[in-house]
């Protein structure tokens, strides 16, 4: 942990679970594509584990091993379902805001990198914080290349020209987690998203925050 305590000059935030709460209508969307194709739904919360690691990896979790053929069917049209409605229930946690405009404050740089569809997060991203806040927003547009490939971190820290040493990647699932150390930066782990400190904990990140105002002073007092 120690070798990472440096200040950072950019945080990468995931978005799901670490800037918003979106889980209502991806759990609805979803919910509603398995009922156009006869299959079972599954109650919000269950959708926790489902979702971090792209829509593929989703649509096997929420069909489960019955029908395997209707994987890719269910994930065409979810990507349409939920493109058309990501904003119904979806906003920003509690402090996001405020951690936002200290960080900024602060001289850091910030990006989004999300397993979300590219466009879908570009939508997103662009509703709550339409000021530019955001030096690159980045959502999948490889499936082979989603976290917890490094790819993605590593481009975004070449376009803008900070040093892997210097970056954060800021997430609330052991996906990110692992994203972060296969591209050799620091990994923040949050405890208001999708997932249970203990899941955080196993996956052994570098830190854990607790609040947006706890990472805010982190990066203050680095």
């Amino acid at each position: 942990m120690e070798a990472h305590r440096q200040p950072p000059a950019l945080c990468i935030f995931d978005l799901d679970g670490t800037l918003v709460d979106s889980l209502r209508d991806i759990a609805e969307a979803f919910n509603e594509c398995l009922a156009v194709l006869g299959l079972p739904t599954h109650p919000v919360d269950a959708y926790r584990y489902m979702v971090g690691e792209g829509v593929p990896k989703l649509c096997q979790r929420a069909i489960g091993a019955t029908h395997p053929h209707l994987v890719e069917p269910l994930a065409e049209l979810a990507r349409r379902r939920y493109r058309e409605r990501p904003l119904r229930h979806t906003r920003p946690y509690a402090g996001i805001d405020e951690l936002l405009r200290g960080l900024r404050a602060a001289g850091l740089r910030l990006a989004v990198l999300s397993n979300k569809p590219h466009v879908t997060t570009q939508t997103v991203v662009a509703h709550f914080w339409p000021d530019g806040i955001f030096e690159h927003v980045q959502g999948c547009v490889e499936e082979q290349l989603r976290k917890p490939h490094p790819h993605y971190i590593e481009h975004i820290c070449r376009r803008l020209d900070v040093a892997a040493e210097a970056c954060w990647m800021v997430g609330d699932t052991p996906t990110d987690v692992a994203a972060a150390r296969n591209a050799g930066v620091c990994s923040v782990s949050v405890t208001w998203g999708f997932r249970t400190r203990q899941d955080l904990e196993e996956a052994h990140p570098d830190l854990i925050v607790e609040s947006p105002e706890e990472l805010l002073r982190l990066v203050r007092g680095s």
